[in-house]
């Protein structure tokens, strides 16, 4: 439950909490996660793909609550470690939501507590996340998206240019950027005639000032998708702090993420597991979120489908999804781009893997990590959506022998930057329909899942 006491409360502690070098948090970070995995007998099984055991499930949970009670996080503005007791921790979980509707009219969608194994159906959040777009198909991409009936909410790309400058954050640029975004958004949905999709606002805005300018007089509504995110490992700043004030003063849905590095302070699996959990429950307590997001990243591949990192992330989502009602989601970012099997696999993996450790709902594609210019379309935000639907229901046992195949075909390429091809390559730009050769790649993926046995509508 949100109050304007508790967001003073936590604002308080931000400005009188111990001050501390930033060094000296990350140490305490990398000392007490140590101390937990042993304490609670953490530890990675490699023969799984994703966590059977629901016993650390349940350690891992309780691991994750000391990470945070002792951890706490780190303002990077005032240079003061915040932290709440366990009993403030516990109360904050407690009037979390289990529930949120997204969306307008006809495209009104809600997304509902899940846990492991759970037969409610998955609201996907499609999109290319942060993908560069060029500015005179930015709308055509978007729509490509919105038009797929297994799109249930969409967020933006970034403009690569506006009006032919890089966006520059803190200027008026930053400001037309995140206008020029709702135009075409609101655009798109109307074009693919679904003009009440939720929407995820100001992708276009590195700074506050996207959120601040963003949901005034005709801009997102206060039931699309506001962001905040920690910076990892476990901080904040006033940037992400004004997002939480303004958002939680207006009353409207707010969506925070925390993606920890693979092999940075956390250390591997089982570090990254714990760190992850103790994240979202901080997340949940301090930011006062509606839903909470975990895109792990790895500091080789950037993208979050290694073995070890889908693991981690199922058991992270298993401790969650077992112990609160949180609405937990996980994003798919994927080393593959448009174009290529590997992507296709990836998403298959990162659906099934995450739909049956109770994640609420499902958020991608980034595809090739979000980085090269146009490389995103709407078909494997499809097929995402459409491996989450098969593993609804799916047991964990089922779900793991079927990811172990998965990721044979496409473990061999992480490394390789397999980045495909831009969207006007496997996109018609006059009918927004996918090329034979991307279709065709689609096909063949999705018959030879379900030769697996994956069963799609």
């Amino acid at each position: 439950m949100r109050s304007q006491t508790k967001l003073v409360d936590m604002l308080t502690k931000i400005e009188t909490g111990k001050i501390m070098e930033e060094k000296d948090f990350d140490k305490l970070i990398t000392t007490t996660v140590k101390d937990v995995l042993k304490k609670y007998q953490i530890s990675y099984n490699k023969e799984d793909a994703i966590n059977m055991d629901d016993d650390l499930a349940d350690r891992l949970f309780q691991g994750g609550l000391e990470v945070a009670e002792r951890v706490g996080i780190y303002c990077k503005s005032t240079h003061r470690q915040i932290t709440y007791t366990r009993d403030e921790i516990l109360e904050g979980l407690k009037w979390a939501p289990d529930s949120v509707e997204y969306g307008r009219s006809l495209d009104k969608v809600t997304v509902h507590t899940r846990r492991p194994e759970d037969t409610t159906p998955v609201v996907n959040f499609c999109s290319p996340f942060g993908t560069p777009l060029d500015e005179n198909i930015y709308s055509k991409v978007m729509e490509s998206y919105a038009q797929s009936p297994y799109v249930d909410i969409i967020y933006g790309g970034c403009y690569h240019k506006i009006h032919g400058f890089a966006p520059k954050t803190h200027s008026p640029w930053e400001v037309l950027a995140t206008w020029r975004e709702i135009e075409d958004m609101k655009s798109a949905t109307r074009r693919a005639n679904r003009p009440g999709l939720g929407i995820g606002t100001d992708a276009n805005s590195v700074s506050e000032i996207g959120t601040l300018t963003c949901t005034s007089y005709d801009g997102f509504a206060k039931n699309d998708v506001h962001l905040a995110c920690f910076i990892s490992e476990l901080k904040t700043d006033y940037t992400q702090l004004m997002r939480v004030a303004h958002t939680i003063k207006s009353d409207a849905v707010l969506h925070g993420f925390y993606n920890a590095i693979y092999g940075g302070m956390a250390g591997g699996a089982e570090g990254l597991a714990l760190i992850s959990t103790a994240g979202e429950i901080l997340l949940s307590v301090i930011y006062m979120t509606t839903t909470n997001s975990m895109s792990p990243a790895h500091p080789f591949f950037n993208s979050n489908t290694a073995p070890e990192m889908v693991w981690a992330i199922s058991a992270a989502q298993q401790a969650l999804n077992r112990n609160t009602h949180i609405l937990t989601t996980v994003m798919t970012s994927p080393s593959g781009g448009p174009a290529t099997e590997c992507l296709l696999y990836e998403c298959a993996t990162m659906a099934t893997a995450t739909t049956v450790s109770g994640t609420s709902r499902i958020d991608g594609v980034r595809s090739a990590v979000g980085v090269e210019l146009n490389h995103c379309s709407g078909l494997e935000a499809q097929f995402n959506a459409e491996c989450a639907r098969a593993a609804t229901g799916m047991t964990r046992k089922t779900a793991n022998e079927l990811i172990k195949n998965f990721q044979k075909e496409y473990v061999p390429f992480l490394g390789t930057n397999p980045i495909g091809k831009p969207f006007t390559e496997v996109y018609n730009l006059d009918t927004l329909k996918p090329t034979e050769e991307w279709k065709g790649m689609y096909d063949k993926v999705k018959s030879n899942l379900t030769s697996m046995g994956m069963v799609f509508e």
